[in-house]
């Protein structure tokens, strides 16, 4: 016969809460920011206003051996510096699921590009918006307590529901929910693909454990392996032994005896099972050829698990919307589930919800390092420079950011906020397989270093030349005659471009490309330009009434070669134009 305890909220009493010892959680550090290896991190919705079923911002609150709140991290509500919004639906109590990276360092967690208040078509709930306008958002944390959310996913496939996500090293990515398929992407990319399900899909809760993918499902899919470890596509293979009405949201596996699931080590499980009287903590243990049902307690809307074994004892710390408790299975590998009486360690204030749990990311001291572009597996060309950039952030303040591609030298990035650029030459690279290096040291010399795999397309421009990119009229390949002074323009990356009116001012440039554009800037004072590209001349008339730029492409065949750029004032205009100056805005090559 089994054994329930009901656990209703607030009911457990604060003697109850007292006697329960907690490995699950260590001392916390006094470091407001810095995640305690031990701790806990709750998924919280809301902050006092009441909830509905718009979007309500989201807060990750760590949790300290007594139930102490150490710290509450606020995700964004607003976009900023390449980081969009991340809210949730207010009573969509499916969400919010968290996970801690396979490396330990990173948790993932989902939620919606929307405002707060924001809801679906109609004003009803934002769940019924469509993700091909509203984008579904991964947001990957680190130890420091910093959030990148530049992961948003559009477009079929994507999830309605958006509830869970995984990631390996918080670069590689998996996303999931109801309405949508297992996703797979990387960090900042635009794009996902469909590692498995459907738009038909009900997917809860994603987690790497043991090194294997796991997702678990309503209806299908209770709980279930995806292909072997973590690859980015897969079939879905549910564990062998589970019952077919299971209703699974948080789940937790150990490893405490020789026997082993899979590929894995793996041989006790924990699921927070809905599916049962309110909810229920399920054991599970493995036998070598199924998952047996080895006893249960009733914990009222069981939502998040986690665990922590140490010494065959199983800390486990589950939510419910309104509780954070604690319990421990003392003696993880018997076929039996007889835990300590459940502790509540925090309730959740009034108007908000806890929602998903997992254990607090570790990492080595050192710099918040979020690597932007090029994005993994990128095909950059090899352009006259390549441009990387990196979100970098430290309590104790940044001192240097540097970046190398392959194994070349690192160059120094420059700042501008938490952005940092570096322009890293291309010369000696070369095309094929290749990789970004960002190495970030703070005020106390410790350093984070963050690598990424890339492609490099093409071939280097010869020095002296411009190859594939976006520049100012002012780089340093362009030689002038006569007479040019800067101006003001929206167009130019610097927002500053050159102006002439003296004729036979010329300005002379080589390009390395396919594809060569030059945009001028026209206005009532414009006048007249002869552009010869290999010798080959081009007048045009920079006048217009309207002030609207023009933009003249060159398209060349054959191999990528050099090409030779002559602009020449004419110091004539037409008849309508008062003046005869040329403006030259862009410079546009591509590969």
């Amino acid at each position: 016969m089994r054994t329930r305890l009901r656990v209703l909220g607030g009911s457990i009493t604060a003697a109850a809460l007292a006697a329960v010892v907690l490995p699950l959680v260590t001392t916390p550090q006094a470091q407001a920011a810095r995640f305690t290896g031990g701790n806990v991190v709750v998924y919280r919705v809301g902050s006092g206003a009441a909830l509905t079923n718009a979007a309500a911002p989201v807060f990750l609150d760590e949790y300290g051996p007594t139930g102490a709140k150490l710290q509450s991290i606020a995700l964004p509500t607003a976009a900023a510096e390449g980081n969009a919004r991340l809210t949730a639906t207010g009573r969509s109590r499916s969400e919010g699921l968290v996970a801690r990276s396979a490396d330990g360092r990173f948790l993932t967690v989902t939620g919606y590009d929307a405002a707060v208040g924001a809801t679906g078509p109609g004003g009803v709930t934002l769940t019924a918006s469509d993700p091909t306008s509203v984008g579904r958002v991964v947001g990957v944390v680190d130890t420091n307590g910093v959030a990148d959310t530049t992961t948003v996913l559009k477009g079929a496939g994507v999830a309605k529901i958006i509830r869970s996500a995984a990631t390996t090293n918080g670069e590689q990515l998996w996303a999931t929910g109801g309405n949508g398929g297992i996703l797979s992407t990387n960090r900042g990319a635009a794009t996902s693909t469909v590692a498995a399900g459907a738009a038909a899909s009900n997917f809860n809760a994603l987690t790497i454990q043991g090194g294997q993918l796991f997702t678990s499902g309503i209806l299908a899919n209770r709980l279930a392996s995806l292909g072997s470890g973590t690859p980015a596509s897969g079939a879905l293979a549910d564990l062998p032994g589970l019952p077919s009405y299971l209703l699974t949201y948080g789940y937790a596996f150990a490893d405490l005896t020789p026997a082993a699931y899979g590929s894995t080590a793996l041989d006790t499980l924990y699921i927070a099972n809905a599916s049962e009287r309110g909810g229920t903590l399920d054991k599970y243990r493995w036998n070598g050829a199924s998952w047996v049902a080895v006893g249960y307690i009733d914990l009222e809307g069981a939502f998040g698990v986690v665990a922590d074994a140490k010494n065959g004892a199983v800390s486990l710390a589950v939510t419910t919307p309104t509780t954070l408790i604690s319990l421990t299975d003392p003696n993880g590998a018997a076929e039996a589930f007889t835990p300590t009486a459940p502790a509540v360690l925090a309730t959740a204030a009034a108007n908000t919800e806890f929602r998903g749990i997992a254990l607090a990311p570790t990492a080595p001291a050192g710099p918040s390092l979020f690597l932007r572009t090029p994005l993994a597996g990128a095909d950059v060309p090899l352009a006259d420079t390549i441009s990387v950039t990196a979100y970098v952030d430290s309590p104790v303040g940044v001192t240097s950011v540097k970046a190398k591609i392959g194994g070349g030298k690192l160059v120094t990035a420059k700042r501008s906020g938490h952005l940092w650029t570096a322009k890293i030459p291309s010369t000696g690279l070369k095309a094929g397989k290749s990789s970004v290096t960002v190495v970030a040291t703070d005020s106390a010399s410790a350093t984070t270093t963050a690598t990424r795999a890339i492609k490099l397309g093409g071939s280097a421009a010869p020095k002296g030349t411009l190859g594939a990119g976006t520049y100012a009229w002012s780089a340093k390949q362009v030689k002038y005659t006569g007479t040019w002074k800067a101006y003001k323009t929206k167009v130019s990356p610097t927002k500053k471009g050159k102006t002439s009116t003296a004729k036979k001012s010329t300005a002379k440039v080589k390009v390395f490309g396919k594809k060569l554009t030059i945009t001028f800037d026209r206005t009532t004072k414009g006048g007249k330009v002869k552009v010869s590209v290999d010798g080959k001349a081009t007048t045009l008339s920079l006048y217009d009434k309207a002030g609207k730029a023009l933009k003249k492409s060159w398209t060349f065949k054959g191999a990528v070669k050099t090409h030779k750029v002559v602009v020449t004032v004419l110091g004539t205009k037409a008849p309508a134009s008062k003046g005869t100056s040329v403006y030259l805005a862009l410079l546009k090559v591509k590969a």
